[in-house]
């Protein structure tokens, strides 16, 4: 009888490297977004201790503001989707959540013996 997909997945290393692969692409995908308004910040703060003095805000959300709100928005929803993916894949082959798979799946390969 032909193995289901599940266990064929389940018994090589396919999925652990697919769920790790895809957590990873979150935590980029996660910092990406935050890279913008950091640097902002850094800019405000340099230019604060520069002149002795908070610079000047007018307090309105401009042009500039908008255009780099969406790729925030964008990046923050392909993180949220890679997330769901490795969950749903890791909840499919191994009945729990994704850290604690690549746990356990740690944990197994090491005990094998690979000759």
């Amino acid at each position: 009888m032909k193995p289901s997909l599940r266990n064929v997945l389940a018994n090589s290393h396919v999925a652990a490297v697919a769920i790790g692969v895809l957590l990873v692409f979150s935590l980029i995908e996660l910092g990406s977004p935050l890279q913008i308004p950091l640097l902002r910040a850094a800019g405000v703060l340099f230019n604060a201790i520069a002149f002795f003095d908070i610079p000047y805000f007018s307090g309105r959300i401009t042009v500039k503001d908008g255009f780099m709100l969406f790729p925030t928005i964008s990046s923050s929803f392909y993180a949220f989707v890679s997330v769901a993916a490795a969950r749903a894949l890791s909840r499919w082959v191994y009945g729990r959540g994704p850290l604690r798979a690549l746990s356990r799946y740690r944990a197994a390969l090491l005990r094998r013996r690979h000759v």
